[in-house]
């Protein structure tokens, strides 16, 4: 009779014990416990520890056969779907995507030496009057700058009024530098301007001033500069290995870190030399700068956008590393996940190329995938990975 009660509560105690081990902490998944237990770390609720794949998953259209069940059975984990919302876990298909590699670059201000205008005298003289008289001053086109007295230049004048035949007498006087508002005004007076105009050929800043007011000039002399800063370059250096992404073209962000000021533009020329110092490619990017907030000599951040092409990719965050490289947690079904090795590409615009491994459509886990992942661990899905990943 003793034997008998003995068998009895083995029978009856048993398969309650080792249910009691099949609950653990989604969480935390070395804490294990009884039904309805508590996890002392976290507080959540145990969950049962499932081994065995569904068999829900033969209504879900997915394969059956013996091969597609051992490989879920090596690396396929189930959590409870009441509790995968618990856990945060969110999931996105793996699409394509057109972007490519953001390239990132120190760039510089610098005026265009395309609207830069030099203001030279052709004849000695000197400066009687000068109205733009400091660096900084802003003129329009058609401005005075200053007048001139030179005999050489009165002499031409005096050409040109009495009908000289020796040559091109207009022509002599643009020589010397006399633009047509001052030949006009010569023909109007009828007699030879002893003080000459100079005006502005173009609209500008001065960034240069070589004279003073009675000043005297030598023949060929520079009296002044004149820059249009409505549009500036700046100059950014490329390291050799990026630079043979970039094209003439490519789409450019530029951001100014001391201002936070953001400009879209692209690449205008690649210099066709290298610098031997820094290892460089000096490449120019041009700017509009209509209210003249862009300042020479002020750096800024270039960030290229090169090698655009149709990727397979998927949210950088969604990817994992570990002891054998770079893997995702594909959603198989209703709460069965699986970890899936990849091989990936570029990572830009928060997105990461996978060049194997997965396929368009396929869902993966985004968010929440670490307390997946700690299941995985567990279940001991990684470890018939790395058995495969051999083979």
């Amino acid at each position: 009779m003793r034997v008998l009660l003995t068998l009895l509560l083995l029978f009856t105690f048993v398969p309650a014990a080792i249910a009691a081990e099949d609950y653990i902490c989604p969480m935390h998944p070395h804490i294990s416990g009884k039904e309805g237990d508590s996890c002392p770390i976290c507080g959540m609720t145990l969950v049962p520890k499932m081994d065995k794949v569904p068999e829900s998953m033969a209504h879900e259209g997915h394969s059956a056969d013996m091969s597609d069940m051992a490989d879920m059975s090596e690396g396929t984990f189930h959590i409870d779907p009441s509790y995968v919302q618990t856990l945060g876990v969110k999931t996105a298909k793996v699409t394509h995507h057109d972007f490519g590699r953001n390239i990132r670059a120190f760039g510089k201000i610098a005026p265009s030496t395309r609207l830069e205008y030099a203001v030279d005298v052709r004849a000695k003289g000197w400066i009687v009057d000068l109205p733009v008289d400091a660096v900084g001053d802003t003129v329009k086109k058609g401005d005075l700058l200053f007048t001139y007295y030179s005999p050489d230049l009165m002499t031409a004048q005096s050409d040109f009024l009495i009908g000289s035949r020796v040559g091109n007498a207009e022509q002599r006087l643009r020589l010397f530098g006399m633009e047509d508002k001052a030949i006009a005004q010569l023909k109007k007076k009828g007699r030879f301007l002893e003080e000459t105009p100079f005006y502005a050929p173009t609209a500008g800043t001065v960034t240069m001033l070589n004279v003073r007011k009675g000043s005297h000039v030598n023949e060929g002399g520079s009296v002044l500069t004149l820059q249009d800063f409505s549009k500036i370059w700046v100059n950014a250096d490329v390291s050799v290995r990026d630079a043979q992404f970039l094209s003439v073209g490519t789409s450019t962000a530029v951001t100014v870190p001391e201002t936070g000021a953001h400009y879209e533009t692209v690449v205008d020329f690649i210099h066709p030399v290298t610098d031997p110092q820094s290892r460089t490619v000096m490449v120019r990017l041009i700017l509009d700068n209509p209210d003249g907030a862009l300042k020479p000599d002020t750096y800024v951040d270039a960030v290229f956008n090169a090698d655009v092409q149709s990727r397979l990719a998927v949210p950088a965050e969604a990817v994992l590393y570990g002891s054998m490289g770079a893997y995702v947690l594909e959603n198989v079904s209703d709460g069965m996940f699986r970890p899936v090795m990849v091989e990936t590409g570029i990572t830009a615009n928060g997105l990461t190329e996978i060049k194997s491994g997965l396929k368009h459509g396929q869902r993966i886990v985004t968010s929440g995938q670490f307390m997946l992942d700690a299941e995985s661990n567990l279940k001991g899905g990684m470890a018939g990975m790395e058995h495969d990943h051999g083979e």
